[in-house]
């Protein structure tokens, strides 16, 4: 396989990735729509925004690496440009969306009773007590 073949190989696949992204953050923001405008099944929906937090937030650094390899090229520039520009504009959104999520976590009766009945929340405890005592 040339260079040129390698490197288009392997810009396709950041530009799959950077749509995967933008799916992702998609994802969450129809889960906030859908959930955020109550407090039913709390016990439910914590659990799933953790778990698409999470996914998100390992997807994001997979991406930030990938991105670091490929701003290395100089042919890829110009491209790479277009897609940081994407990206800025979905990660701005997703920060948006979290900023809404954390208020209706913060707005939660008792969050702790919910974390300590979730062995998964409670691995992330640390992470949601954050969110928790944050000001409004």
């Amino acid at each position: 396989m040339k260079l040129d073949e390698t490197l288009a190989a392997a810009y396709e696949d950041f530009d799959l990735n950077v749509r995967r992204l933008e799916e992702l953050i998609s994802q969450l923001e129809l889960w906030s729509d859908e959930y955020t405008i109550n407090h039913k099944k709390e016990e439910v929906r914590l659990p799933e925004y953790m778990e698409l937090h999470l996914n998100l937030e390992a997807f994001k650094t997979e991406l930030e690496e990938q991105m670091n390899k490929l701003d290395q090229e100089e042919v890829l520039k110009e491209a790479l440009e277009q897609a940081k520009t994407r990206i800025a504009e979905r990660l701005k959104a997703y920060e948006e969306t979290e900023s809404i999520i954390h208020n209706w976590i913060k707005e939660i009766k008792n969050p702790y009773m919910l974390i300590n009945n979730s062995s998964m929340l409670q691995k992330h405890r640390a992470y949601l007590e954050s969110i928790i005592n944050q000001e409004m």
